[in-house]
């Protein structure tokens, strides 16, 4: 098991990967049920994680909102990538006598919990079983942060029944998150919380991150329906301008406003297809995850340029453009009420 584990681990890499590691039913004991091996695999003992890089290259691009389409298509490409290593993964372990089960990146979700697939569960959390098994550090935002890409990553996985030998999670003193929010500043939502933190034990590990409020509200700004920072002075890629109810409760009715509103944009470059919709879902926000990086003055850049970049308005052609607040304000009271009132409320 020793060299099959050094295997699949060198294996991933080779095909894509920029990092593994192997989480176990024990190293995952005590961990959310989401933590569960065996809901996708009965027999499961072991899992291989790892994580594929976003072309740098493209984000300070898109931060400007200069190009979103660069981002967005690396995007779609990262996690299509992640997903075939984790579907080839399987099928080596499977010819080799070991049942396994290729987790998908994203856009998967479990049934049988309250709310069905729409409560946006995961079939399988990848970023705890990556943390855990030293694919990377658990940084603030709850998102991963590898060594050399910073949380510009994709994660996916493969559930094995073969016991794979785990590895550790990485030395904490060699966490570069230091706290410095930056990713909760640069989320329009106000999904993170400043202060008060969330502890998940992954078999007898601690690991922390901000507390989150309810995850409609990261949707309705990830989805690209709203994305108006409350200043006003800088928004994501989205041209909605919607805020967001501070009670919670409320969410999901503003959540369905903002929907119905945004099927009636004129279709924008780009996108791809969810489930779960029939109108196409662009890449707008993914600021926490963009923003961070290990050195903390090109973090503090990537902050600056989101900021700097100005507030997002749609064209009637459909294609989107980056301008001034004072611009923006103007531009979207131009417009007839009927068609002002798809993008922020009148």
């Amino acid at each position: 098991m020793e060299k099959l584990s050094r295997i699949v681990r060198e294996l991933v890499v080779i095909e894509g990967a920029c990092a593994s590691g192997i989480a176990s039913v024990k190293t995952l004991e005590g961990g959310p049920p989401s933590c569960d091996l065996s809901y996708l695999l009965p027999e499961a003992k072991s899992a291989v994680s790892f994580a594929v890089a976003i072309d740098e290259k493209v984000i300070p691009p898109y931060l400007m909102k200069k190009d979103r389409l660069g981002l967005e298509k690396d995007y779609i490409r990262a996690n299509a990538l992640a997903s075939g290593i984790a579907l080839h993964l399987s099928n080596y372990l499977r010819q080799k006598g070991y049942p396994s089960v290729p987790v998908s990146a994203n856009l998967v979700y479990r049934d049988g919990v309250a709310g069905g697939i729409s409560a946006y569960v995961p079939d399988l959390a990848h970023r705890y079983l990556a943390v855990r098994s030293g694919v990377g550090y658990m940084g603030l935002s709850g998102n991963i942060l590898t060594d050399d890409h910073g949380s510009a990553i994709i994660l996916a996985a493969t559930v094995t029944a073969a016991e794979l030998v785990p590895t550790n999670p990485l030395p904490v003193e060699n966490n570069y998150c230091d706290d410095c929010r930056l990713c909760i500043a640069a989320c329009p939502s106000g999904f993170m919380d400043r202060s008060a933190k969330t502890t998940v034990s992954l078999g007898g590990v601690d690991f922390a991150f901000s507390k989150r409020s309810h995850y409609v509200r990261c949707d309705c700004v990830c989805s690209g329906y709203t994305g108006l920072h409350p200043s006003k002075k800088w928004s994501s890629w989205s041209p909605g301008r919607f805020g967001l109810p501070e009670d919670d409760d409320q969410l999901p009715l503003a959540q369905d406003r903002m929907m119905k509103a945004h099927g009636k944009w004129p279709p924008a470059p780009g996108g791809r297809y969810l489930f779960n919709l029939e109108d196409k879902i662009r890449v707008s926000c993914a600021h926490c995850q963009l923003v961070c990086c290990r050195d903390k003055g090109e973090r503090r850049d990537r902050y600056n340029m989101l900021i700097q970049g100005g507030v997002v308005v749609q064209h009637d052609d459909g294609s989107l453009e980056a301008v001034s607040p004072k611009y923006a304000q103007k531009y979207l009271a131009s417009l007839p009420v009927d068609k002002r009132a798809l993008y922020e409320d009148v």
